[in-house]
Formats: structure tokens, C-alpha cells, sequence
């Protein structure tokens, strides 16, 4: 008897194995209108929003030490006071670009709107450990320790369900694009090609997809799907002939800064529309990094790091190496197309602020809050330190007050 019901649960786990499946995004037969879809043109702007200032804000990786950053700027940006006082410089937002640990804010912000990320985020999100809760969901739930043992399902997939469950409440694109703006876009990495990935309705317009009925929580996923730690999320290409996936991870590999989009945008893209037919006056772009400097443990001994270790930091230098060009690129842009110090006499004002834990004046927190690790899970003392400190760097920054001036 017990032979037989051994036998029975080994083939219901069998089953169930071969039944586990991601959710698969939906073809969309061509043509692609341009009048549907989570694209730019087709977000409604509050009243309160204006062509005639265009401000993008792009949120960095690095876990929990990004989303504090970014909740710290959102918070002060809400309380900073344009036009005679009668709107926020956050009603002037029209586009937040971000990835991986930035795209929880991103995505939060872009559901569920300003006064419940304001109210909620820092308690719902910040001050959880999402990567235990991962863990402890694959490992003590015998359907969900199943599940992972299919080809077609794995970690980060348990993750985005995570997400969706506790975060996003099953919110897809279709509930983000009738909020309307700001256009948000996360950015993962298309691991085959080594090149970013933004979840638009134009970028699915490429894989013959709609973007509408994807989970919001499943693109937070991909964007923060780091390697090793969490495995890619594979989305449906329906343009060529038999069954192809792309596969996606964080895109912090590629675009740690998430201003790649902006930057496109900027060159030839909504931007540059806009800009061309002279409706723009003042483009602000305000960048929140959230590198680290964590302190150099391997360089201690002769001891060769492990193979880990060696991932870890190869991949950590070459990510903060291409935000450093992104950076500079977004300043020259900047300076040569209306910016201070420019010799433009046409087109719109470009602004570029900066929010960099670099920046800190004091030396020992400055110390201190760089070397806070990358991680899904911190302290709330730490978070909150991290939150005032994105707001005092917005107050000292010369260029966010440049910006003040001009607008009021």
C-alpha cells in the first residue's frame, strides 16, 4: 500500500512538473497601430503636466539602496513647489526610465500613482526582504518547490508571482496605460544579443506582441533578474517561423542607470518630437545612482577569490564603468543642446541633476552609505538614512536649484 501511494505522489509530481509553465505573452497580428499600446504618444497628461517642461527621471539598480534613493527623490520632488506655487515639479514628470532594483519604485509609482507611493511604498516594498520571501516561498511550499524543477518555470518566475501577489495585485500594462503619464519604462537585458530592453508597446511590436496583458510584476522581474542569483524570463517572439524566446536579465548589465531610453528618446525618438516642434522650453533630466563602494575585501589576502566572488566583481566594474560613459554622454548631450554653459541660442533649456551618494559632504556617512551591499533586503534605520539622504542631495545640488530658479 504505501509502495503504491509512493508511486502515486511520484507521478502527481511528474505531472505537476510538466504542467508548470510561465504565462506566456499574446501574438499580436500585424499591423501594429500606433494608436494602441503602452507607447508615449498614447498617455493621457494631467492638467497639470505641460509640453512646454519635460522633465525624465531614471532610477538605477542596486536592490533596496536604489528604491530608497528613488522614494527619497519622488518625496521631494512632491514637495517642491514650480509656477507660482500652484503645481510640484512631480507633475511636470512625463518619463521614468529605470532598472532592476530601481524598477520596483518605477512600476509602484507608475500603478498605483503619486499620493499611494508616497503613503505606501516604503512599508509594502522597502522594508521587506523580497529575496528571503522568494527563497521561503520556493523552499517551504512542496507545489512550488515542484514547480521549479520544470524547464518552464523557475526562480524568477516564482518572484514575479511574489510580486504580483504582494505588490502589483495583478496589475498588467493595460492598468498602467490608463493611469496615463508619467511613461514608464523598465529595462531589462536580452541575454542572447547583450542589449537593452524596455518593456514599450514598440519593443513588442517586435516580437509580434502585445504588451497590454503582461504582468507588471513579471517586467519587474526581468529588469531585476540578476544573473546567478535569479534566472532569465523568457518572453514569446512571435516574427519568426516556429517557437522562439527571448530571454531577459537585469538590465542593470547593459544600463545600470536606466537612461538609455531617455537618451534614445532625446536623440530621435519622443523627445526629439517634441523638441523639434518647439514646444519644449525647459528639459530637465534628473538621474538617481545608486552605485556603492563596497569595501575591498578580496584585496586583504593572497588567497585567489572564489569563482563567485569573481563573477560578482567583474560584472560590478563592468556596470559601473558604462554608467560612468552614460553619465558623461547625458552631460555633453546636455551642454551642446541648450544646456548651461552651452553656446545654444535656440530650443530648450537641458538641465541634468544628479543625485550620487558620491556627493554626500559628510565623510563618514558618505562612507557609510556606500558601502551598504546590494541586496533585497536592509534595515529600516538604513533605508530611511538612505531617503533623507537622496532629499538632502537634491537640496545641495547647484543644478537641481538652477532648475528651481528657472521654473519659478
Amino acid at each position: 500500500m504505501r509502495r503504491t501511494t509512493g508511486c502515486t505522489l511520484a507521478l502527481a509530481a511528474l505531472a505537476l512538473v510538466g504542467c508548470a509553465q510561465f504565462p506566456e505573452n499574446r501574438e499580436l497580428p500585424p499591423p501594429y497601430p500606433a494608436r494602441l499600446g503602452y507607447r508615449f504618444d498614447n498617455l493621457r497628461a494631467d492638467v497639470a503636466n505641460t509640453d512646454s517642461v519635460l522633465v525624465c527621471v531614471s532610477f538605477s539598480g542596486g536592490g533596496v539602496r536604489a528604491g530608497a534613493l528613488a522614494y527619497g527623490v519622488v518625496r521631494r520632488l512632491a514637495e517642491t513647489r514650480i509656477a507660482g506655487g500652484t503645481r510640484t515639479l512631480l507633475d511636470e514628470v512625463d518619463i521614468i526610465s529605470a532598472a532592476s532594483g530601481g524598477a520596483f519604485p518605477a512600476a509602484y509609482y507608475g500603478v498605483f500613482g503619486r499620493e499611494a507611493f508616497l503613503a505606501e511604498f516604503r512599508d509594502r516594498v522597502l522594508v521587506r526582504d523580497l529575496g528571503m520571501e522568494t527563497f521561503w516561498r520556493g523552499t517551504l511550499c512542496p507545489y512550488n518547490l515542484v514547480r521549479i524543477c520544470s524547464p518552464w518555470f523557475n526562480r524568477s518566475d516564482l518572484a514575479a508571482e511574489l510580486y504580483g501577489a504582494t505588490i502589483f495585485r495583478g496589475k498588467t500594462y493595460a492598468d498602467l496605460q490608463r493611469r496615463g503619464r508619467p511613461f514608464v519604462v523598465l529595462n531589462a537585458t536580452d541575454l542572447a544579443l547583450g542589449e537593452r530592453f524596455e518593456f514599450t508597446q514598440d519593443r513588442f511590436d517586435r516580437l509580434g506582441s502585445s504588451l497590454s496583458r503582461v504582468p507588471v510584476a513579471r517586467a519587474v522581474a526581468a529588469s531585476s533578474a540578476f544573473p546567478v542569483l535569479l534566472t532569465p524570463v523568457a518572453f514569446r517572439d512571435f516574427t519568426v517561423e516556429g517557437v522562439r524566446y527571448v530571454h531577459l536579465v537585469d538590465g542593470g548589465l547593459v544600463d545600470n542607470l536606466g537612461v538609455g531610453y531617455v537618451l534614445d528618446a532625446y536623440r530621435r525618438g519622443v523627445l526629439r518630437e517634441r523638441v523639434e516642434a518647439g514646444r519644449v522650453e525647459t528639459l530637465v533630466f534628473i538621474v538617481v545612482n545608486a552605485r556603492n563602494r563596497p569595501p575591498d575585501e578580496m584585496g586583504g589576502s593572497a588567497r585567489a577569490p572564489g569563482a563567485i566572488d569573481v563573477l560578482s566583481w567583474g560584472l560590478s566594474a563592468a556596470i559601473d564603468g558604462r554608467a560612468d560613459d552614460q553619465g558623461e554622454l547625458l552631460v555633453d548631450l546636455a551642454q551642446r543642446n541648450g544646456g548651461a554653459g552651452s553656446d545654444a541660442v535656440t530650443g530648450p533649456r537641458v538641465h541634468v541633476v544628479e543625485v550620487d551618494l558620491d556627493d554626500l559632504p559628510d565623510l563618514e556617512r558618505r562612507e557609510r552609505l556606500l558601502s551598504v551591499e546590494t541586496t533585497f533586503g536592509l534595515k529600516a534605520e538604513v533605508i530611511d538614512d538612505l531617503i533623507a539622504a537622496a532629499e538632502e542631495l537634491l537640496d545641495r545640488s547647484d543644478a537641481f536649484e538652477q532648475v528651481l530658479r528657472e521654473l519659478r
